[in-house]
């Protein structure tokens, strides 16, 4: 039952090829792995040429320099190795892969921002230049800082333009307030002066009774409603200061008016003054052109009361609006993105795992087949039930210090996160019983065609397995193979345990899969065996395609 173990241990030399060929998955697991166990986190070490030709420009009287706002938010960021430096410089670096990614930003960019609201706006150019030929993914990242950059110019440039509407938003609701002001307070002067004009109206209609005794009366009356029409004149040349320009008109006729008004008053003054004892018919005139007057201040007063209310409206519509730099902020990077996952990743080398132990146990598979000779001669066994076994043991014996070594560098080397360890191993295990089983098969009836198909077994598995991209990003033929070469379901379980969750390639199912592999390489190992005891010609034929000389 024993016959390969006693083989073994009587060629020391085999023994110890037999053992460092155990090894193997871990030295590849351990050499690839660790290359790349967590590339970003080193992603400062990455260099990126930033090359500011930008020469400012001037926006609602402010100086603006969006490629020095920039380099000083780079100097603070360390996401990247930020070097900041002239254009043939960065060429020459960029050509000689000392740098993964050159960002230009154009000497007009401020003044291309300042004019973005002119009716020849443009986009601002910026220049990413990569070097895909030297590193692909690191082009990638560089790329990606690229683009980093380009969203930080367009937050600014965004954030600029929102705080300058937001001022002027403001400036425009505080002189809409003291528009508002001064024609509430213009339409009480008018008022006052419809009043002073009435008693003047009856002081006239009076005269006729005592003329000369009203003369002062008249005369204080008309006087006061002369300094109202000054005061309101006044009042009117403030607000065309600080009225919209839709209103200028309106303004400019009420201020022509009143000028009018005045210049009457002015004429009725004189009559006044000029009355004497008797002169009825002038007291007439006087009070019939009072009354017109009051005609005209009450038409001004309806208008100004039609302004006051337009200017209402538009302050309400500022009601609720809160104009400042933090709403600013807002509105000018108003999402909010929350990130959430369903697992918790350490590092890139965790997700990676997975499909580089697969392949490093398949790799060690291959190896033991080429070392050890599988095809050895049905001499060395009594019967073929006693080789079938024998060789069992061995391929069992393999796994388990195989997988053993393996299990321990990834555990206490790496200190590899499992969520369960126990089936991680199992795993493991039944994988490699399950590819040493089918490429002992593959050996034992075909010799060494059997290990060239065991290869392109590999190969196959390698690129359907969704072990880096998504299947999904595969051609038509490795998405057919992903369900039903078995590394698919070994590397998708070993990521459901490392992690816990459960995908369509369940655990389970990988179990059930591996051990159906297993007992029918067994048993097909099994029959080639028989078959090998049982006629000498089929025995001479595999022995012959392995060339095995003993």
């Amino acid at each position: 039952m024993l016959d390969d173990f006693k083989h073994i241990l009587k060629k020391p030399i085999l023994l110890i090829s037999l053992l460092a060929i155990a090894t193997i998955p871990a030295i590849y697991t351990t050499i690839f792995l660790g290359s790349m166990w967590d590339p970003y986190d080193s992603m400062d070490q990455l260099s990126i040429d930033v090359v500011n030709e930008d020469t400012g420009a001037e926006l609602e009287g402010e100086e603006i320099a969006l490629g020095e706002d920039l380099v000083r938010e780079l100097e603070d960021n360390d996401e990247f190795n930020w070097r900041f430096t002239s254009a043939d410089e960065a060429a020459r670096d960029l050509g000689r892969g000392e740098v993964y990614a050159v960002v230009k930003i154009p000497e007009n960019a401020s003044e291309t921002a300042s004019g973005l609201l002119e009716s020849n706006a443009q986009n601002i150019d910026i220049e990413i230049q990569t070097n895909p030929g030297y590193n692909f993914l690191g082009s990638v990242m560089g790329a990606n800082a690229g683009n980093a950059i380009k969203d930080e110019l367009s937050l600014s440039i965004t954030k600029l333009y929102t705080e300058t509407l937001i001022g002027n938003l403001d400036d425009i609701r505080a002189n809409n307030e003291e528009l508002h002001d001064a024609l509430t307070e213009m339409q009480s002067g008018v008022q006052e002066l419809i009043e002073g004009n009435g008693e003047l109206v009856t002081g006239l209609e009076q005269m006729d009774t005592g003329m000369n005794q009203s003369a002062d009366e008249l005369s204080r009356g008309n006087a006061q409603v002369t300094d109202g029409l000054y005061e309101m004149d006044e009042n009117l040349r403030n607000a065309q200061n600080q009225a919209p320009p839709q209103m200028d008109g309106q303004l400019a006729a009420f201020s022509r008016g009143v000028g009018e008004l005045i210049t009457a008053n002015e004429a009725v003054q004189d009559g006044i003054d000029q009355m004497g004892p008797g002169v009825t018919d002038a007291a007439g005139e006087l009070a019939e052109g009072s009354r017109q007057m009051n005609d005209g201040l009450t038409e001004l007063e309806d208008a100004l009361a039609e302004m006051t209310a337009e200017v209402e409206d538009g302050l309400a519509e500022f009601d609720g609006l809160e104009l400042s730099d933090d709403n600013a902020d807002f509105i000018a990077d108003p999402i909010a993105v929350t990130e959430t996952e369903v697992t918790e990743i350490e590092n890139y080398g965790q997700t990676f795992a997975p499909f580089i132990v697969a392949v490093s146990l398949f790799l060690g598979c291959i190896a033991f087949s080429v070392l050890y000779p599988v095809n050895r001669s049905k001499t060395n066994y009594r019967n073929a039930w006693v080789m079938t076994v024998s060789k069992t043991l061995l391929l069992i014996t393999h796994s388990l210090i195989s997988t053993g070594i393996l299990f321990a560098v990834l555990k206490f080397g790496f200190d590899l996160a499992i969520a369960e360890p126990a089936q991680f191993y199992l795993i493991t295990l039944l994988w490699t019983l399950a590819a040493l089983s089918v490429i002992t098969v593959l050996v034992s009836l075909a010799g060494n065609v059997g290990k060239f198909i065991a290869i392109i077994l590999l190969i196959l598995q390698l690129s359907s397995s969704a072990g880096t991209f998504p299947i999904q990003t595969a051609g038509n033929l490795y998405q057919s193979l992903h369900p039903v070469l078995p590394m698919s379901y070994a590397v998708t379980a070993m990521r459901e345990v490392i992690f816990d969750f459960e995908a369509v390639l369940s655990t389970q199912s990988t179990f059930v899969y591996l051990a159906v592999i297993i007992t029918v390489s067994i048993l097909l190992f099994a029959v080639i065996n028989l078959l090998k005891f049982r006629f000498q010609k089929f025995e001479d034929i595999s022995r012959e395609m392995s060339r095995v000389e003993y």
